[in-house]
């Protein structure tokens, strides 16, 4: 059952006619809005009799935001006897969604799922899908468990210029979608679901999730990373209310403004660049004295008139009354504190690998990253490190493309020995 677009007016009246009702509010050009769209439909379809789902185009009115007083998107709003009951914004997964409901709608108890895999793949981002397809294409009967869509924080990414093949870029949703429709092409599986635990010393090996249990001989670990936080006070309570990690997500909401970018990497100046078309001041804050991104984003950051920089300096201090209004910053070579008056603020500074699944299992470095080395192998036989939580000095879509397909190389050599047994 596919959720259907209406409009304020169609939601006034549905509302007013349904017990329960369950709306998407969404837009076109947000990425995240596109990423829980798979798994919103899937929750259409589960809960269809229980609940009706629908999406309301916050595009198609500019008066609807505050009309229908939503402040960020994706935001999912629950209404129970034609009252807003409560509301969920930007869910990172399925089992999220399924949380949030649970209350007025619990879920029936999952079972486990009694046949073994050859591969589970926890993730589905590049490296994910990869190995996805390299598996499914070898005869590997192949399961992807993801917990919301495809392309992990690619898919968050609104144009990739340096992957091969694309000549005029690709858009990283887009991209993820197609790296799906090849592996499932072939026979890959998908099960959208939350990872709660793994197994990964026994045989068969098994992992836990918010849709039952599956089990595996093999296990490639694509569990990618998520963006790392400034960690000072005040950051997560302003998530949303002036604080945020995605520029491509959540930059048309500073649409005029001015807004101040935490970083010097590509994300943040690929993030800066992005907001000089839309916000009318673009204020970069980075601990060195010059950029450490790749030197093609130099050239148009320097030349764009309203983008300023803070060089050797760092966010000391988050200015809010109920939103942000600035950024307190010191200068790290003579300590000089400035206060920067702002909008918002994108934190661009880096990924920190989601590997807390696995930290009681496998071995981590410093980092926290997974030691596997170019086999992808990890310490364990049979489990495998793909992607962004893999130890390597570079990450990038190509280089966790190639790890997915080198891990089913290493699993077809493990399983071809009987291994697992």
């Amino acid at each position: 059952m596919t959720a259907m677009n209406i409009d304020a007016k169609q939601l006034k009246d549905l509302i007013a006619g349904e017990k329960i009702v369950l709306v998407d509010f969404w837009a076109p050009w947000c990425p995240h809005c596109r990423k829980i769209n798979p798994a919103y439909e899937q929750i259409a379809t589960e809960y269809a009799g229980r609940l009706k789902a629908v999406k309301v185009d916050m595009d198609e009115d500019e008066t609807l935001w505050e009309e229908l007083n939503v402040e960020l998107i994706p935001t999912l709003r629950l209404y129970v006897d034609g009252k807003p009951v409560d509301s969920l914004v930007a869910p990172e997964s399925k089992a999220a969604i399924e949380a949030f409901l649970a209350g007025m709608l619990p879920k029936g108890q999952q079972q486990t799922e009694e046949r073994i895999f050859d591969m589970i793949i926890i993730g589905g981002g590049p490296g994910g899908y990869t190995a996805a397809l390299y598996a499914a294409r070898a005869g590997l009967e192949t399961l992807v468990i993801e917990r919301l869509s495809a392309g992990g924080q690619m898919a968050l990414t609104h144009q990739i210029d340096n992957y091969p093949g694309f000549v005029e870029g690709i858009g990283g949703f887009e991209l993820a979608e197609q790296m799906q429709r090849q592996a499932e092409r072939f026979g890959a599986q998908t099960r959208n679901a939350q990872v709660l635990r793994v197994d990964l010393k026994g045989s068969p090996k098994a992992v836990h999730t918010s849709e039952g249990t599956f089990h595996a001989k093999t296990v490639v670990l694509a569990m990618g990373a998520n963006p790392r936080e400034l960690g000072i006070d005040g950051e997560r309570e302003l998530v949303g209310r002036g604080v945020a990690y995605c520029a491509a997500c959540d930059g048309m909401f500073y649409k005029g403004k001015t807004v101040v970018v935490v970083g010097g990497g590509n994300t943040a100046a690929a993030d800066a660049l992005l907001l000089n078309r839309i916000a009318k001041k673009v204020i970069v804050v980075h601990r060195r004295d010059t950029l450490r991104a790749t030197k093609i984003y130099h050239e148009p950051l320097m030349q764009a008139p309203n983008v300023a920089f803070e060089w050797n300096s760092v966010v000391t201090e988050l200015l809010a009354q109920d939103r942000l209004t600035g950024v307190r910053i010191r200068n790290v070579q003579t300590g000089e504190e400035t206060t920067i008056a702002a909008d918002g603020v994108f934190v661009s500074i880096g990924r920190n690998p989601a590997t807390e699944l696995v930290a009681q299992q496998l071995e981590l470095d410093r980092g926290g990253y997974i030691p596997a080395g170019e086999t992808t192998q990890t310490g364990i036989p049979g489990v495998y490190a793909v992607g962004d939580i893999r130890t390597k000095p570079l990450r990038q879509v190509v280089t966790a493309v190639a790890d997915g397909a080198v891990a089913v190389h290493m699993a077809e050599e493990f399983l071809a020995t009987g291994a697992e047994m």
